[in-house]
């Protein structure tokens, strides 16, 4: 397994042994037939195997201490390149990625909210946090709708302040990751402004179960499992907003980008397994009396699929690197990442279906639904346009 995304000087003996964890997880209990299996399921992923991160840790990464977390970023990283090999059908991502680092910047603690302090909304992020490290619970991030496509703070979901002190949502979101088995869903709503502003969004924690959600499963075309939500007068405590009201939006972005630095690494260990299944079939496979490892122009594409793969591990590594900088040095970081892997996974899979032959394109083998996940990785929080256009828009004039 090709670790060019991760630092390899092992100076640390703890991120040393949680990648050595990783990859024989992976090998020996991660096996496609397995994945196949566990996608052909109702929920399409294995509640054994989310319980079975809880027991390694992997659902604590990058969490408060205070609610049972460890490690950082890099960390995460790690546990995201090995699952990026096994094409996980797992809502880690949704969950460590996303809801995680947006819960722990709205604690009081980090955003300095002495509202959310007295309302009780201090308590109930760190009870999220410490119930999703245990596996007993799941986030999701309901933050992008309709009309806004990858712009999160394009929100027309309303949070109404009602009489009692309590909170009514009214709204609309949609292709929630891991929306569908969540037990709270995150929802980004606006108190005041206009569509487009970033200021005025705050966020609240719905349960899964409130009055007036209604939530539509589905799988998306990578095997991620996916919901469109509708709040029509969904009616929440006080305590449900989470952070200063109006001022969520720098701790939402930091969140995505965290994230996107991730979905970065996860898309370097899938483009790993193409590369290494794809020169093994190639060693393997006769025609005329030769294997296909022995054409040279064969041999070339993958030297060109190892450079691409090399390529993005680093920028991604660099990305991961930079999550704690400034905004804009974390925002430049991520989008150059983004928009150099984009187009970079999706040619990686198309080139292992290629070298494969028709073989590829059937559901039999591993290839096919490698090159699926790095289409869907591709569009993954933003594409190469949207993050092209994000590092033209921050670019000093």
């Amino acid at each position: 397994m090709n670790t060019a995304a991760i630092p390899s000087t092992d100076s640390d003996d703890h991120q040393a042994m949680l990648r050595d964890a990783a990859q024989r997880y992976v090998e020996r209990d991660y096996t496609f037939e397995s994945r196949q299996a566990a996608l052909a399921t109702a929920e399409g992923f294995s509640a054994e195997r989310w319980q079975a991160f809880a027991d390694m840790g992997w659902l604590a990464l990058g969490l408060p201490e205070d609610c049972g977390g460890f490690g950082d970023a890099v960390d995460a990283a790690i546990v995201a390149q090995a699952l990026g090999r096994a094409m996980a059908l797992e809502p880690w991502l949704a969950n460590v990625g996303l809801c995680a680092p947006l819960l722990t910047a709205l604690r009081p603690g980090a955003s300095g909210s002495a509202l959310a302090a007295a309302s009780g909304a201090a308590d109930r992020a760190a009870d999220l946090l410490t119930r999703m490290a245990t596996g007993e619970h799941k986030l999701a991030l309901g933050a992008w709708e309709p009309q806004g496509r990858y712009d999160a703070f394009d929100v027309r979901t309303r949070a109404s302040l009602m009489a009692d002190g309590g909170w009514q949502l009214d709204g609309a979101k949609m292709l929630v990751l891991g929306g569908a088995a969540a037990d709270t869903l995150l929802i980004v709503a606006r108190e005041s402004g206009q569509p487009r502003d970033t200021e005025g969004l705050s966020v609240f924690a719905v349960p899964a179960n409130a009055a007036g959600l209604r939530r539509r499963g589905y799988p998306s075309y990578d095997g991620r499992q996916t919901a469109d939500l509708r709040l029509e007068a969904v009616s929440l405590p006080a305590s449900a907003r989470l952070g200063r009201g109006g001022a969520a939006w720098p701790a939402l972005e930091a969140a995505i980008d965290h994230a996107t630095a991730l979905a970065c690494i996860e898309a370097v260990g899938t483009m790993q397994r193409v590369l290494d299944t794809t020169r093994d079939y190639a060693q393997q496979r006769r025609q005329f009396g030769k294997t296909l490892a022995a054409n040279q122009v064969i041999r070339h594409r993958l030297v060109d699929l190892f450079v691409a793969i090399e390529q993005a591990g680093a920028i991604s590594e660099a990305a991961v690197a930079r999550l704690a900088d400034s905004p804009g040095e974390r925002r430049r970081a991520v989008s150059l990442a983004k928009a150099f892997m984009s187009p970079a996974a999706r040619r990686c899979g198309e080139e292992g279906v290629q070298l494969h032959g028709a073989i590829g394109m059937t559901k039999e083998v591993a290839i096919g639904h490698a090159a699926t996940r790095l289409a869907g990785l591709s569009n993954l929080l933003g594409d190469e346009a949207w993050h092209l256009e994000r590092l033209e828009a921050d670019r000093p004039r």
